[in-house]
């Protein structure tokens, strides 16, 4: 009996020391559990900052700054490393002190055991998120945070490391045709036989059941997409299905800055082009706008800015190219007599030769045509063009009613337009071969690349 009592009690010991030593790794399993748990929680947290910060800095920068075009400086904040934000922001200066504030916001900022930074650039490839392609200007923020570890410590793991990181961009929207007006049936219009093949997605910010319209059965719209604000009424189905009842969108364009305003300094008057065939215009100010007839006439390349009077053709005989331009059609106050000039729409004739093409690089880069915003309500503006017609780059009319007649833009590389309605008479091709800007689409959209 004294026997079996003392082997009991060895046994009892030998019980004690195995589970003592099953117990300390058990109970470093359950820190590690409940620290990853823990950290996986901070992680979440932030990266949920990462993303807020950039996505407000991205759209920050679009409103502020807009284009598509950027150099640094002012502005244009640029890091090429990371570089820590501010402790605490309560006012911010620019696009990037937003994103700080909205991390700041979200529960982290560069204090104590936490870091938030940010990096950026332009025209460049964002270095997180290579396979993405060149961006005009993206940022990426981190939000770090040094995390105390408590059962894990028992096992030397006194602190863990909480990293995450959010890239945003600014690149090329996959819309090129935007209708503005916010009512009107047949925002967007196809009539008769006429047809419009885009390679792009199309905008109506109408709300009217019938925003998009074909007249005639053999009216046809082609495009990628459809993004309507109403409802659309044509003869045959669109293909893809239009995506209905969609948010309208803002002005596209609205960011951009115009390049003349009243008091205009006229370089021109009412000015009369030479009785000869072949005429060589400069950039400048046209006050009373410029009027071809039966003239050959190359505009050399830079900035046209038309002051009442509109950029006219008369006929067939009247042919006008030129590359690297952009007209800005306007009205108002001149210092010519001090005296207003009205306000007059583009009127391209249908069958005149048209061969025109945007800027590639600075503040216009992919701009062609750009009616003043404060034009009168109902304005026309017709873009007509034989068979070779081109019109390579951005038709902005936020106020006027555009029309397309001939087979316009067909043989151009990209065509976008924002007007406040579009009317197509004829065959007119939209292209989205954006290779000649460097910065792609002169219209921009945010994106959230990681």
């Amino acid at each position: 009996m004294k026997e079996l009592a003392h082997r009991s009690k060895g046994r009892k010991g030998q019980l004690l020391i195995m589970m003592t030593l099953v117990l300390v790794p058990m109970i470093g399993m359950l820190g590690l559990v409940t620290d990853f748990g823990y950290m996986r929680f901070i992680k979440m947290s932030a990266q949920t900052a990462a993303e807020s910060a950039a996505q407000a800095a991205m759209i920050a920068f679009h409103s502020q700054v807009g284009g598509s075009n950027y150099t640094c400086g002012g502005a244009v904040v640029c890091a090429d490393s990371p570089t820590d934000c501010a402790a605490d922001i309560q006012t911010p200066s620019n696009a990037i002190d937003r994103g700080c504030m909205y991390a700041q916001q979200h529960g982290f900022k560069t204090s104590g055991n936490q870091r938030v930074s940010y990096q950026t650039g332009v025209n460049s490839v964002p270095p997180t998120a290579s396979g993405t392609g060149s961006a005009s200007y993206w940022v990426t923020f981190r939000a770090v945070q040094r995390v105390p570890q408590l059962f894990s410590a028992i096992m030397g793991n006194t602190t863990g490391l909480v990293a995450a990181r959010s890239t945003a961009a600014l690149a090329g929207a996959s819309d090129c045709i935007y209708a503005l007006n916010p009512t009107a049936q047949g925002a967007v219009s196809v009539g008769g036989t006429a047809s419009l093949v885009s390679s792009c997605g199309i905008y109506v910010d109408s709300n009217n059941a019938c925003a998009v319209q074909t007249n005639g059965n053999g009216a046809q719209l082609q495009a990628p997409e459809y993004d309507v604000v109403g409802n659309t009424c044509t003869q045959n189905p669109l293909s893809p299905s239009p995506n209905t009842g969609v948010a309208p969108t803002s002005d596209p364009l609205s960011n951009l800055p115009v390049p003349a305003s009243p008091t205009y300094h006229c370089d021109y008057w009412n000015y009369n082009m030479p009785n000869q065939q072949n005429v060589n215009l400069s950039p400048g100010t046209y006050c009373g706008g410029i009027n071809v007839q039966n003239n050959n006439v190359t505009f050399s390349s830079g900035n046209y800015i038309l002051v009442g009077g509109g950029l006219t053709t008369q006929s067939a005989n009247s042919h006008i190219s030129g590359t690297g331009v952009m007209f800005y059609n306007t009205f108002g106050q001149t210092d010519h007599g001090n005296q207003s000039l009205s306000y007059s729409p583009i009127n391209i004739n249908a069958t005149s030769t048209v061969n025109l093409t945007a800027p590639t690089t600075g503040t216009y880069a992919g701009i062609l045509f750009f009616d003043n915003r404060n034009a009168p309500s109902g304005t026309s503006d017709t873009y007509g063009g034989g068979s070779s017609a081109v019109y390579q780059g951005t038709i902005y009319a936020k106020k006027a009613s555009i029309t397309l007649y001939g087979n316009s833009s067909v043989n151009s590389k990209y065509t976008i337009i924002v007007a406040d309605t579009i009317n197509l008479i004829g065959t007119s091709g939209i292209s989205n071969d954006y290779s000649s800007l460097p910065n792609g689409s002169p219209i921009q959209q945010v994106v959230l690349l990681e």
